[in-house]
């Protein structure tokens, strides 16, 4: 019984193997590859994207650094002047210094969330535009696959069917000067 369930496995193998590998052959394959890190590199349009998101984490690191800095001068001050102070004036200033350390890892964590999510945001929008891009270059020139050059099981492809440049171009013509 196992034999024969083998042996009908191994035929239902083989038949599919002659009725599918004429068909493979007897259609025109097009297959392309896009490099994502040479777009993201090359494309004028992305950078213009990456700028945008280096200064908004440039302005809200700008505001970290001042609360750090005031959170710094206040530490200073209250070693300064912890020795002239009474108890009950160094407990409060403790109390303040406490409430400003806080506000400061507040502050960090809601900057450094606000970061990933403007991030996640921008690399999501640019994901659904750059598919849309591919799919419209896969369509007008017939291409029955176009695989990441990252993809998993892609060990080697000839430089003929890297689509790279044609995405970027494509992408920042699609962009055009209109970035938000």
């Amino acid at each position: 019984r196992v034999i024969m369930k083998r042996f009908s496995v191994v035929m239902i193998i083989a038949i599919s193997l002659l009725i599918f590998t004429p068909l493979c052959y007897s259609q025109n394959i097009k297959i392309g590859v896009v490099d994502i890190q040479e777009f993201q590199r090359r494309s004028k349009a992305f950078q213009k994207i990456r700028l945008k998101l280096r200064k908004k984490y440039e302005a809200l690191q700008a505001k970290l650094d001042k609360e750090k800095q005031a959170l710094l001068k206040m530490e200073e001050e209250f070693r300064k002047q912890r020795l002239m102070l009474s108890l009950d004036a160094q407990e409060d200033k403790k109390r303040q210094l406490e409430k400003k350390r806080r506000y400061y890892k507040y502050l960090y964590e809601e900057l450094t969330e606000e970061m990933k999510n403007a991030e996640m945001e921008e690399t999501k929008r640019v994901s659904k535009e750059l598919e849309k891009v591919v799919d419209k270059i896969a369509k007008k020139e017939g291409y029955t696959l176009i695989l990441e050059k990252r993809t998993v099981g892609l060990v080697y492809y000839d430089d003929s069917i890297d689509i790279t440049q044609k995405v970027i171009e494509a992408y920042d013509k699609m962009k055009g000067g209109s970035q938000q």
